[in-house]
């Protein structure tokens, strides 16, 4: 067998192993039903035409001109680039984690694949070519089946993982035949597989490899669908999640600890749009990782992190350190009914997370992790705590008006809509209530203080009629109700005056003497966010306030005694301001929410492919491809080596080349390099004239222009000679030229020349 052909039979034993191991693992990555034993006949075909092609430099080229005129014609004129365009599409969905796409036009994926990925191996398979690439998609590959859980391929990756290994193996003994090392490279293969499969004493490498992965998908690739927390968990919506109102049934099982030096209002889910029968979000839900710098501009504007500006803060704008411990251990509540949410205060300037809690927030300022919160996790914030009717606010408020406020325009937009069915009765209420207020706070105080004045709180309300607004219902007929009638109405009331407001859900934690707060399902809440130009948004709880400062609610749904209800609803004769006697932060006397049953986000994923969970069995393949890369590098710059190639060398003209060469790419590294018609003698003055060198490189010119223009042979003295100034040139690189020359060593194939 002649030479030639024999090198054609290894390139194309390489191109399938590598094609094979590569192609049917991401097909069954994308569609389970794809991968087939049916698809190694046709990547035979491909590589057999490859190789053919190759044969001659003529029949490459015309093979590749028919090729590329046989491909156009087939985009444009015979519908191929509707069937790419299809089969792109169907891609792109399934890393957006819609799945049912792929089947639709798994055909058009599968043959599409098939040719370039077979097209890919034959290219990086040539003899000569590096082994980077060929390394970069085995990695590339495994990395995928790891991060998706996809482990039954892994079987099939096995044939890449072969060729790859054999590919570094021609490469370090070029004189051995490839048929000789490939049982060598299926044992070590074999072998590797046995031992990442669960060989004995490997749980503690599985259990890093399976950290490692949670670590990479909580932080990139976070797209499952999590739990929202909701007021439904704690009964509050006992005529169904859409439908606000009802008799609800709150407990008292307890939630969190919470250390915290004031009460404080935890936000959990923050809702923009009303519907008439409850409240939902309208926000671009993408998720974003909190930690990310890249994001912190994002970041700061939802969070109001620059409100008020820095040059008119005061002693109410300084931030209080606010710490939660899940707690959830009772008879009646268990901690697997936690959602994904945080529960924390408006501000959030630090965050803090225990364990192994990976924080996000999204667009409607929301925080939550990567999984259910847990009873024993522990986060803390640091924020300012702002609350309607605090001493001095109004005044902040006021100055802040006055400041430029790049955002304010979009929010009004945003947190002023309202359907067209409210009536026009409940738009004069709004209107009487803060007629007496001249400014947006003022205004926002006034409609506070009407409703939790004009209007009785208790839990025993009758059934809500989904034909009837629920606002409209709550202010012009039944006049009583629990936290989420006052806050809808408070909002919506808010909207109807022109001021942005928005619906909040969540708990309040109201601390004792020791700055410690037992927060339990009778501590769950809603309310109201205002928001005010310069200043940001503002809590404001339209609840009645119970009589005491317990923090209980009255779950056995009372009227607290000193919120009496008017006969009818009656605009205030005054309007609070700044300076009016303000009662301690109102703390609902209601009940609402822990997740006891969360409801699923929808789709508020924005990146990328979906994740599933890993099994304990997993194996860690993502360690032994990175052992495997670092080990190729190591073995790359140590076979690029000027003294082993010396040593393998059979002529004394190799080796007085090997360090020619050598001298060369040090120069090189350094930023010199010989001009076009430079003479070696020429080339080495010049370097010398430099005087960057401790080495005079004359001797190296006169050495090769000796040996090359003349019938004189290199011998020992000669290589010696070169060998020596090498080894005092590379002594003498700086740092970055060093840095330049290993890459040089790791990625170039052909030398420079002295």
């Amino acid at each position: 067998m002649s030479e030639s052909l024999r090198s054609r039979l290894v390139h194309a034993l390489l191109s399938l192993l590598m094609a094979v191991g590569l192609l049917i693992p991401l097909l069954g990555i994308l569609d389970s039903s794809l991968p087939s034993p049916v698809i190694i006949p046709w990547i035979v075909l491909i590589i057999v035409l490859f190789e053919l092609s190759s044969l001659k430099r003529a029949v490459i080229f015309a093979a590749a001109g028919t090729t590329l005129v046989l491909l156009l014609l087939w985009l444009f004129a015979m519908g191929g680039m509707m069937i790419v365009s299809d089969a792109v599409m169907a891609v792109v969905l399934r890393c957006n984690n819609i799945r049912t796409a792929i089947p639709l036009v798994g055909s058009s994926v599968t043959a599409i694949l098939t040719v370039l990925i077979t097209l890919v191996s034959c290219l990086i398979c040539q003899r000569g070519a590096s082994f980077l690439p060929p390394a970069v998609l085995c990695f590339s590959m495994i990395l995928l089946i790891y991060l998706t859980g996809t482990h039954s391929m892994i079987p099939w990756f096995l044939p890449a993982l072969v060729s790859l290994l054999l590919i570094l193996m021609t490469e370090r003994f070029p004189e051995t035949s490839v048929p000789q090392l490939i049982p060598l490279a299926v044992l070590l293969v074999f072998a590797a597989f046995l031992l990442a499969g669960g060989g004995v004493g490997q749980n503690p490498l599985r259990r890093k490899a399976d950290e490692l992965r949670q670590a990479v998908l909580d932080r990139l690739f976070f797209t499952e669908p999590r739990d929202i927390f909701s007021l439904s968990s704690e009964n509050y919506y006992p005529e169904g999640q859409d439908q606000l109102g009802g008799k609800p049934n709150p407990t008292n099982h307890p939630v969190m600890m919470v250390s915290t030096p004031r009460t404080v209002y935890l936000r959990g889910v923050i809702l923009n749009e009303y519907t008439g029968r409850g409240w939902i979000n309208t926000t671009d839900r993408r998720r974003y990782l909190r930690q990310s710098s890249r994001l912190a501009d994002l970041r700061a504007a939802l969070f109001d992190e620059n409100l008020p500006p820095l040059n008119i803060r005061n002693a109410l704008c300084d931030p209080v350190t606010v710490s939660v411990q899940m707690l959830g251990e009772s008879e009646d509540f268990s901690s697997s009914q936690f959602s994904s949410t945080l529960f924390v205060p408006q501000r959030v300037r630090t965050l803090i997370p225990g364990g192994d809690l990976v924080p996000y927030f999204n667009n409607s300022s929301e925080l939550f992790v990567t999984r259910n919160l847990q009873a024993g996790d522990t986060y803390t914030v640091t924020a300012p705590l702002f609350l309607a009717g605090d001493s001095g606010l109004g005044t902040l408020i006021e100055v802040c008006s006055t400041m430029d406020d790049s955002a304010y325009d979009k929010i009004v937009q945003t947190y002023t809509t309202l359907p067209s069915h409210l009536e026009g009765p409940v738009y004069s209420l709004a209107n009487d209530a803060s007629s007496a207020a001249v400014s947006p706070y003022e205004k926002a105080l006034a409609l506070r203080s009407w409703l939790s004045r004009s209007f009785r709180y208790t839990l025993d309300v009758q059934p809500q009629s989904p034909d009837m607004d629920f606002v409209t219902s709550f202010l012009l007929d039944t006049k009583e109700g629990y936290c989420t009638y006052f806050a809808s109405a408070m909002t919506v009331l808010c909207r109807m005056v022109g001021l942005p407001a928005r619906y909040v859900e969540g708990y309040v934690a109201e601390p004792d003497a020791n700055g410690q707060a037992l927060v339990t399902g009778l501590s769950a809440h809603a309310w109201t966010e205002v928001y005010f130009k310069g200043f940001g948004w503002l809590t404001f709880d339209a609840t009645p306030r119970h009589s005491g400062n317990s923090g209980q609610d009255h779950s056995d749904g009372s009227s607290p005694p000193d919120s009496a209800p008017s006969p009818t609803p009656e605009p205030p004769d005054s309007v609070p301001g700044e300076n009016e006697p303000t009662p301690e932060p109102d703390i609902p006397d209601h009940s609402a929410d822990t997740p006891d049953s969360p409801t699923p986000e929808p789709d508020d994923s924005s990146e990328p492919p979906d994740i599933p969970e890993s099994s304990s069995g997993s194996f860690p393949w993502l360690l032994l491809l990175l052992l495997l890369l670092l080990a190729a590098l190591v073995l790359r710059i140590r076979l690029t080596d000027p003294v082993v190639r010396e040593r393998r060398a059979v002529t004394e003209a190799r080796r007085f080349d090997i360090w020619a060469e050598e001298i060369a790419e040090l120069l090189y590294a350094e930023n010199y390099s010989r001009r076009t018609g430079e003479t070696p003698m020429a080339y080495g003055r010049r370097i010398d004239r430099a005087s960057h060198f401790n080495v005079s490189l004359n001797p190296v010119g006169e050495c090769i222009s000796w040996i090359r223009y003349s019938r004189a042979e290199a011998g020992a003295a000669e290589t010696g000679i070169l060998r020596d100034t090498a080894v005092l040139l590379k002594g003498d690189l700086s740092r970055p030229a060093r840095l330049r020359y290993y890459i040089r060593r790791i990625f170039i194939k052909k030398r420079t020349q002295f």
